[in-house]
């Protein structure tokens, strides 16, 4: 008798529930610290003060803006920091009259000049107009915050991996999910832009082992049974947390006190210390049985059930044969530098670790390049932002029932396709159909997400048992390449045009789709244990 057997026994109880409930609230926090920078850095809409034209409370529309000041041709806007130069009252007489400054003739339209007072469209707040990154040659410090962030995750989640297998997933549970609160919190008090990045920084490797950890503490609370069904209702709380992101920053306009309003609940997962249990396959590899009996007399009592007294002899016995099994595989580990040596021999599996770390790449590029870019997309930018991370809701409902029902590769393959002909569509409709380039652009968002989601499984279905971990590592270590890449999308729309990383996005897309078509199928076929038999997926 194993853990799953015992749990498939007792079924899905209330406690169970409840656990996975709390979890999944920790999971909607968790998606705050790698999309906050969105919000915080987030670039505004504004001008050049004309002393000689505007009033003591200037507005941002006036008659007179084209006189006075340039428009950039790319964004048919303003230029933010450049204005025409002002011809003084007598030396041009004939075209000013004494009461009015700003008439045609009232500027040197040959002659430009940068400003150094500027007039916000709306009284929004971010490190922009807090720590004065001004003007289009300092767009690249907004686009570092996004960078910084990734940097953290890059060096967090390594870090609490292994602090989760020597701790226990518990620990980054709840100590991942505090210090980010803290991190964060202090982050809303920086009195300038480096130390923002400091905490922006600590904030994100602090909380980047947090999705891992508590998501595998819910799934290993429950039977095999039930962990398809609760993965995708737990993963479904994930996009809801950029989701009030979004409304708060659209109610409050604010960024110190978004931050705080965002962050400070973090500390709240301190009250659910001892009720959320530690995960039981982890007690169970640190043979910590009464511990696991007791967790386990929690579920059989909210379902109704006892738990037997031969229970706990069955998890002693089963610990000394994975005990027996551990030993098997250290050795087999010692061999790791000889199975690598196969991996290169391997001409399909080579290829296989190159297309999937491409495909890696270029989802989370395309999949965090998107939530992104919506802020800068024509409309509100808090309500796209919204709406781009609500719609990966009913994505991963769809992806449930797509990989239940087809196969692998065409899921794959078919959802990056139509992620990259929305992205492509959105450049070939005008502007005057808002709506519909919105449409495809959510579209767009839709598949890159079911993309996302069946990348995690399909990588660990198409690498051998030996060396699963490891390569789904390397490959998925392409991906956070991708989302420090991400960030400066907004750098490359400022420099090229709004256009070119939404296409780009589609040319990508559209390529891994392509080379989705020669990965193996797995559906419904057992997992490959050897490099041999991996290598034999291909000719299935």
């Amino acid at each position: 008798m194993d853990l799953d057997e015992i749990l498939n026994d007792f079924g899905l109880g209330t406690y169970q529930v409840t656990v996975c409930t709390i979890i999944g609230l920790v999971l909607m926090y968790s998606n705050i610290s790698p999309l906050s920078y969105a919000i915080t850095a987030s670039d505004l809409k504004y001008r050049c003060e004309i002393p000689q034209c505007d009033t003591d409370n200037p507005s941002y529309n006036q008659d007179w803006l084209n006189l006075a000041i340039p428009v950039n041709n790319r964004t048919n806007e303003p230029y933010k920091c450049l204005k025409y130069h002002y011809i003084p009252q007598n030396t041009n007489k004939t075209n000013i009259s004494a009461n009015s400054t700003c008439m045609q003739g009232a500027f040197n339209v040959n002659r430009k000049e940068k400003c150094n007072k500027w007039v916000f469209d709306e009284m929004e707040r971010t490190i922009v107009n807090d720590f004065g990154i001004m003007c289009e040659e300092n767009k690249w410090k907004l686009s570092m915050v996004g960078t910084v962030n990734s940097v953290g995750q890059f060096v967090g989640i390594p870090l609490s991996g292994y602090i989760s297998d020597k701790y226990g997933r518990k620990y980054i549970f709840i100590t991942g999910t505090v210090l980010s609160a803290i991190f964060g919190t202090i982050k809303s008090f920086a009195a300038n832009y480096y130390s923002f990045l400091v905490f922006e920084y600590l904030d994100s490797m602090a909380s980047s082992g947090v999705y891992a950890a508590t998501f595998v503490l819910a799934i290993e609370f429950v039977s095999p049974k039930s962990r398809v069904l609760v993965s995708t209702v737990v993963g479904c709380f994930y996009p809801m947390g950029a989701v009030i992101m979004g409304f708060t920053a659209y109610v409050i306009l604010d960024w110190r006190i978004i931050v705080r309003i965002l962050y400070l609940p973090g500390l709240l997962v301190l009250g659910a210390a001892w009720y959320v249990p530690e995960s039981l396959r982890w007690l169970q590899t640190e043979n910590r049985v009464a511990e696991v009996a007791k967790v386990l007399s929690k579920v059989a009592e909210s379902n109704g059930k006892t738990i037997p007294d031969c229970v706990k002899d069955a998890l002693v016995v089963n610990i000394k044969a994975n005990g027996n099994v551990t030993d098997t595989t250290n050795k087999n580990q010692m061999t790791c530098r000889k199975l690598m040596r196969e991996i290169f021999d391997s001409k399909e599996l080579l290829l296989r670790i190159i297309n999937c770390s491409f495909c890696w790449f270029t989802i989370t590029l395309v999949y965090y390049g998107l939530s992104l870019t919506s802020v800068e997309f024509s409309g509100n930018k808090y309500f796209n932002f919204m709406l781009v991370n609500a719609v990966e809701l009913p994505a991963s409902l769809t992806l449930w029932y797509v990989m239940e029902n087809f196969s692998r590769r065409k899921t794959q393959a078919y959802s990056f396709f139509f992620s990259g002909i929305g992205c492509i569509m959105v450049n070939l409709i005008s502007e005057n159909y808002t709506w519909m380039k919105l449409f495809l652009f959510l579209s767009s968002k839709f598949a890159i997400t079911m993309s996302f989601n069946a990348m995690y499984v399909y990588t660990a279905e198409m690498f051998p048992t030996e060396l699963r971990m490891t390569l789904f590592g390397i490959t998925s270590m392409f991906g956070r390449m991708g989302v420090m890449f991400a960030p400066q999308m907004t750098l490359l729309s400022a420099y090229f045009g709004q256009y070119v990383p939404i296409l780009l996005f589609g040319i990508l897309s559209i390529t891994a789709g392509a080379l989705s078509f020669f990965f193996p199928e797995t559906k419904d076929r057992k997992l490959p244990d050897t490099v041999k038999q991996a290598e034999f997926e291909v000719e299935i």
